[in-house]
């Protein structure tokens, strides 16, 4: 049973509410557990057990998230643009200075080292063609989901999320 309750950190760890040699498993026993969604865990070799329980426990672990920067660039100029109805609307003219600003990744746009936006993409145009992704010294117009409070000199982070899987 030691062995059991060492498995598990500060995030999840094993609760064993019975434990014993023999025959436990009784059909009443059976019900019961899965009526209050308790997992019987049944094995003949301990490090067989020892196994099973990390594999459970390893799948509530939060998955630890990375960020990779694929594209940056610089905001230059800010245009309105009219929409439908007279509304109007501003884009950010940029010029992409690395890797590639893709319409379907995530954007955050930071004034400094301050990261004030973080967001998507609501459109991408090169000149005034919709386009799906813009690559190392182009110009084009961003627009940004429900977001317009930029400026001429913020910078732009194309970027995506890593999600790994944690292991005890």
């Amino acid at each position: 049973m030691n062995s059991v309750t060492a498995v598990g950190n500060n995030e999840v760890y094993a609760n064993v509410l019975r434990s014993a040699v023999g025959n436990l498993i009784e059909p009443a026993m059976v019900r019961m557990a899965e009526k209050r969604g308790v997992q019987i865990i049944d094995h003949n070799v301990i490090y067989k057990l020892i196994d099973e329980v990390k594999d459970i426990l390893s799948k509530h672990l939060a998955s630890l998230v990375s960020y990779r920067v694929t594209g940056e660039a610089d905001i230059t100029q800010v245009f309105e643009i009219n929409l439908k109805r007279r509304e109007k609307t501003a884009i950010a003219g940029c010029k992409v200075r690395n890797g590639v600003i893709n319409r379907a990744r995530k954007v955050r746009v930071l004034r400094g080292q301050e990261i004030i936006d973080d967001g998507t993409i609501s459109s991408l145009k090169n000149v005034k063609e919709d386009v799906n992704e813009m690559r190392k010294d182009t110009e084009c117009g961003i627009g940004f989901e429900g977001w317009t409070d930029f400026e001429p000199g913020d910078h732009v982070q194309c970027y995506e999320e890593i999600h790994e899987k944690r292991h005890l």
